[in-house]
């Protein structure tokens, strides 16, 4: 390290002005970072499930329905059906959207005048009804029709749909926001709600961007507070800032550089790089202050000070490197895996410059004044220094107390680790006061749900056997828990089959089935339900918000229920969000486990490197596990669900949360190594490396709960998970960690020589 250090300060000029033209040159690329809030566009594309949802988007621009609610004291009056009307030929003419359902253009199965079947639209966009008698009659007729109440109309008449079907090779996030603008220009006077995947994605889309606005400068203010009361300097606040600031610039200009987007888990990607990175210019910076004190010997004294703290700050940002390199492996989600991609780059980034860049700089300033050059008196001199001197000296004595306090803690966090719950459900992403919490909780209540559930039927849709067994699945799915309307084109053969008398059945012969598909051929509808073939077609069906149990649970009886299908000629295979959302959920459990022991082993072996000592490296990593069973068991009492960006909790714990006892060890081993006894070098730890560890704890625990204020509530609870995380960490790293060393007379050397002190 002598080397590296005397290098860096020898060639400090060329490093300052690379670091800056690298800074300047990937910061004009940050212009052109994208945002993509489509959760499904980040599945795995060689999942079947995923697969089969994006071909029956394509074929039946069935996965991305966007729906709007009218709300009126009642739809069937002349002004709600000239809204409604209004608002669908709007609608259509919005580019990317396929087909869109309403009450004025569905198409309508009924005996005409003369006993014959008519098909017609249930209302003729070209003549409203406008006379009392007219609405009436369409009125009762509307609510008595099972296609169209509790699906276009709700039972009330309160409220009515118009469905949305945008096509799959359009992007969802602009269709939607051109549907919202062009309806939002009609200034009608009770507002038009919005719901579905593609405007909860619209939500989220313009949530990263305010979170962005607000969340990157509110860290950047709370950080340097906290740096100015630390270091009572302008180098101690600027400095660290600069050093994230340019790693975080590097990391979103290769990020665009890329082609890789923002997502509801990167956006946070600058907060946590803020929160975790400027860490290591802290130690940088304290070190430099200790040491540097002579103008004439700068430079050597420079070098000195790099070298005494470069391997721990080099193997901190290594350890949390590999926490975050850790969810590569296993992700089931492109955007976890992206987030550690780029998260672990900016660690990389930001600890290159924390150990180039900021030393050469400081290298340059002038000498830092010191009121005295007795570490005792220096202490007596600065308050923190004396509470941690105290602190020693307690915990020192106290050490069977805080070991067994902390086993006590322990053992209460393991029975809150059972009580975790998981929530995949996008709709989670929102606080409970949010207009599309509000509406969708109407969707469920009035319509059913927004979650579509498809089943993908292949095989000869004009033989009535197939066609039987394709309304028997959909009467199926419609006793499934939460799941409503399953709708196929079983539905209208069998309506225009009570409308020629023959009952409200699928005929029993071919030729019957044929007559009729004849009476609706090329009708849009059709391409919504079948192909052109008639060998293929979809059931389509709709579920309620639910917990993540109801998914699965929904998910394990479709299978069932297919795996029992033994009729010749026939094949149903299942897709749609409930399918989805238990893939992802299993996924994010095992993603979980695989990063956790991935991380655990790589950090151990970096402890194992820093000792040189399995059970020195054994007792390194006990503040590191106290504060994941604290955080897990925090997590399974206070309620905090397993999602997306909680499952990202376990490996940056094990990658941030090390750093702590990297620092002490380090510190503590070069005081053994001086020859102090073992409590007297616990004591010079916790005053020097203990008092960066402090300041180190409090910048974090303010960065990461500057998430609190973003309104992505998974953003919101990974950060108190992390603030809670790093607290339990670094309090366990200045007490739990000394007291194990002094009750287990651990040196974490082999050779030492006793001075005395």
């Amino acid at each position: 390290m002598r080397r590296f250090s005397f290098f860096i300060i020898r060639f400090r000029v060329i490093i300052i002005i690379i670091t800056i033209l690298l800074t300047a040159i990937l910061g004009f690329f940050i212009k052109d970072i994208k945002i993509n809030p489509d959760i499904t566009s980040y599945l795995p594309k060689d999942d079947s499930v995923v697969a089969r949802f994006n071909y029956i988007g394509t074929q039946y621009s069935s996965s991305s329905m966007a729906i709007l609610i009218v709300e009126s004291d009642d739809v069937f009056t002349s002004e709600s059906i000239e809204h409604i009307n209004t608002i669908t030929s709007i609608i259509k003419n919005v580019e990317g959207v396929d087909y869109v359902t309403s009450l004025t253009n569905v198409l309508d199965i009924k005996t005409g005048a003369d006993s014959s079947i008519e098909i017609s639209r249930l209302i003729d966009e070209y003549k409203l009804p406008t006379k009392p008698e007219e609405l009436q009659k369409l009125k009762d007729y509307t609510l008595s029709n099972e296609l169209y109440v509790g699906r276009l109309v709700s039972k009330d008449s309160k409220y009515a749909t118009i469905v949305c079907r945008i096509n799959q090779d359009f992007d969802k996030n602009e269709v939607a926001a051109n549907i919202r603008s062009s309806v939002g220009a009609l200034h009608y006077d009770k507002p038009i709600l919005f719901e579905g995947i593609p405007f909860q994605l619209l939500n989220i889309f313009d949530y990263i961007k305010s979170d962005l606005l607000l969340l990157v400068p509110m860290i950047i203010i709370l950080i340097a507070f906290t740096l100015a009361i630390s270091f009572r300097s302008v180098r101690g606040v600027v400095l660290p800032l600069v050093s994230v600031g340019m790693g975080i610039i590097w990391t979103m200009g290769m990020m665009a550089l890329c082609n890789v987007p923002l997502t509801p888990i990167s956006d946070a990607i600058p907060v946590v790089l803020f929160a975790v990175g400027v860490a290591y210019s802290i130690h940088v910076v304290n070190k430099f202050n200790e040491k540097i004190t002579d103008k004439e010997k700068r430079k050597e004294q420079s070098a000195e000070a790099l070298a005494d703290v470069g391997v721990a700050v080099m193997l901190a940002g290594v350890t949390t490197f590999l926490g975050f390199l850790s969810f590569i492996f296993g992700a089931y989600l492109w955007i976890i895996r992206d987030f550690g991609i780029f998260s672990s780059l900016g660690v990389l980034f930001i600890l290159i410059i924390s150990l180039t860049f900021t030393p050469a700089v400081l290298s340059f300033l002038k000498v830092p004044h010191h009121k005295t050059q007795d570490p005792a008196k220096k202490r007596k001199h600065n308050i923190l220094g004396w509470l941690m001197e105290k602190s020693a000296l307690l915990t020192i004595k106290s050490r069977k107390v805080v070991l067994f306090a902390s086993l006590a803690i322990i053992i209460g966090s393991l029975v809150g680790i059972p009580l975790i719950k998981n929530k995949i459900d996008i709709l989670n992403y929102f606080r409970e006061s949010t207009s599309i919490r509000t509406t969708a909780k109407l969707m469920n209540a009035e319509f059913g749900g927004s979650l579509p559930i498809q089943i993908l039927v292949k095989g000869d849709l004009e033989n009535p056997e197939v066609m039987k067994e394709v309304k028997k699945f959909q009467n199926y799915l419609n006793t499934c828990t939460n799941v409503h309307n399953a709708q196929s084109i079983a539905d209208y053969i069998e309506q225009m089959s009570d409308v020629m008398g023959e009952g409200k059945k699928i005929p029993d012969s071919r030729d019957k089935i044929s007559n009729l598909w004849f009476m609706i051929e090329g009708d849009e509808m059709l391409k919504q339900l079948v192909n052109t073939d008639r060998n293929e077609g979809i059931i389509q069906a709709y579920m309620t918000n639910s917990d993540t149990k109801i998914y699965h649970e929904v998910n394990n009886d479709i299978d069932d229920y297919i795996s029992k299908v033994k009729t010749p000629g026939v094949k149903f295979e299942k897709s749609g969000m409930p399918a989805i959302y238990s893939n992802l959920d299993d996924s994010l459990i095992m993603n979980l486990i695989q990063s956790m022991i991935l991380s655990l082993v790589l950090i151990f072996i970096c402890m194992l490197f820093l000792v040189k000592s399995f059970k020195g490296a054994l007792v390194g990593m006990i503040p590191l596990l106290f504060s994941m069973a604290f955080v897990f068991g925090f997590m399974g009492i206070v309620g905090i669900a397993l999602d997306i960006a909680t499952v990202l909790i376990a490996s940056i714990t094990v990658g941030a949360g090390i750093d702590y006892s990297i620092h002490f060890v380090t510190t503590y081993r070069k005081f053994t190594k001086q020859g102090y006894p073992i409590d007297q070098a616990l004591t010079e730890t916790l005053t020097t490396s203990g008092k960066a560890i402090v300041i180190n704890v409090a910048t974090i625990i303010l960065g990461f709960l500057v998430l609190v204020f973003a309104n992505l509530l998974p953003l919101q609870q990974f950060g108190i998970l992390i603030a809670v995380t790093m607290f339990t960490s670094g309090f366990a790293a200045i007490t739990l960690l000394p007291a194990a060393i002094s009750q287990f007379k651990l040196t974490f050397v082999k050779n030492k020589h006793k001075i005395s002190k």
